[in-house]
């Protein structure tokens, strides 16, 4: 385990402005040069609420995982995994990326193999 560093009052007041300012836990570690674990902590015992990190949405030509994994096991002919379910498949309707067939079955289309293709936005 490593040194404990103890948190100064000047610390914590500017963990507080800088929350209060709408900065995520990444950003105020980088400032405070703390982990941001060490700054959700810091904020949960001050009761300081600090903004989630925002993340870009993905666009919606590009497959999700579970969305993925789906057109996937489609293919496959196997069983969907755990985890997706009727709002996936739904979802995936009306992508127009699967089609459904007799009974629980879908067929996989040419814009649904096409999305699995789409690289995977970073960050």
């Amino acid at each position: 385990m490593g040194i404990v560093r103890r948190w100064s009052s000047d610390e914590d007041e500017k963990l507080r402005e800088l929350a209060r300012v709408g900065k995520n836990a990444l950003e105020i570690s980088n400032e405070l040069t703390r982990s941001a674990s060490a700054v959700r902590r810091r904020a949960e015992v001050l009761s300081v609420l600090i903004m989630a990190k925002a993340f870009r949405a993905r666009p919606s030509h590009v497959a999700t995982h579970l969305e993925r994994v789906a057109i996937d096991a489609i293919r496959h002919r196997r069983p969907f995994p755990a985890g997706i379910g009727p709002s996936t498949i739904a979802g995936m309707i009306e992508k127009g990326w699967i089609l459904p067939e007799m009974g629980r079955k879908y067929r996989v289309t040419d814009a649904g193999v096409e999305a699995v293709r789409r690289k995977i936005p970073s960050g």
